[in-house]
């Protein structure tokens, strides 16, 4: 197989913008007997009425026979950094802390001296100025220096085996997934892969792209990866 070279060594397949409420998303089958990796993206828009459930799927066709769960270990969340001071106590990596006058929830990534690294959990990513932030297990407090920043960062999130994740009801977030052609249950035939978002019940508008890499083949165009599936809202 061949490394990563840019556009011409890879295979793009799209998630297009729709609203998940009223039903599920399903993506295309996607084919990995020409690709030994795939890079998952999903991005969540203005509203995110509720949490979604993202399921990974795997099948022996593109028309998705016998399906089954695909387990990932490799996930990543879109984070944040807050600016803290004013500090009491010790906070602790994995606890949820919470703004005392936002109510803006968040995980803890990273504790770090003056700032906390965090993936966004509830109400979204805009905090008070000098509000109070408390830990949730430890107890500790802290005063925001600012409302947070550094959005970009992506942070591990998953690393037990799971087919499934659930996306916060967050809006503006990015979610990577991982997987190689290896993962799937290739001995018994699986060879395509599905991404399933569930219905939230509530309006929360999501898109994605699965971008396909490592090809055994390269060249421009690119090796199929779809077969004689249409690019649609939803793949059923």
């Amino acid at each position: 197989m061949f490394g990563n070279e840019g556009f011409q060594n890879e295979s793009y397949v799209m998630i297009p913008p729709q609203d998940a409420n009223d039903a599920a998303i399903e993506s295309a089958w996607i084919g990995m007997k020409e690709y030994g990796h795939a890079t998952i993206v999903v991005m969540c828009g203005d509203t995110v009425g509720a949490t979604m459930a993202l399921t990974l799927d795997q099948a022996t066709s593109s028309t998705g026979t016998a399906t089954k769960t695909l387990a990932f270990t490799r996930l990543m969340s879109s984070g944040q950094k807050l600016l803290i001071n004013t500090v009491s106590g010790t906070f602790v990596v994995g606890e949820t802390v919470t703004g005392g006058s936002s109510s803006l929830t968040a995980e803890v990534y990273e504790v770090g001296p003056d700032y906390l690294l965090v993936r966004n959990l509830t109400g979204g990513t805009t905090w008070t100025t000098t509000e109070t932030v408390t830990g949730g297990t430890s107890a500790a407090t802290c005063k925001m220096n600012g409302t947070g920043e550094a959005e970009n960062i992506l942070l591990p999130t998953y690393t037990a085996p799971s087919s499934t994740f659930t996306i916060p009801a967050v809006t503006y977030k990015t979610y990577v997934i991982e997987i190689e052609a290896s993962m799937l249950d290739v001995d018994n035939g699986f060879d395509h892969f599905q991404v399933d978002i569930a219905d939230p019940g509530a309006s929360s508008f999501v898109a994605g792209v699965v971008i396909l890499k490592n090809p055994r083949h390269r060249g421009i165009p690119m090796p199929d990866a779809l077969e004689a599936q249409k690019m649609t809202s939803t793949f059923t």
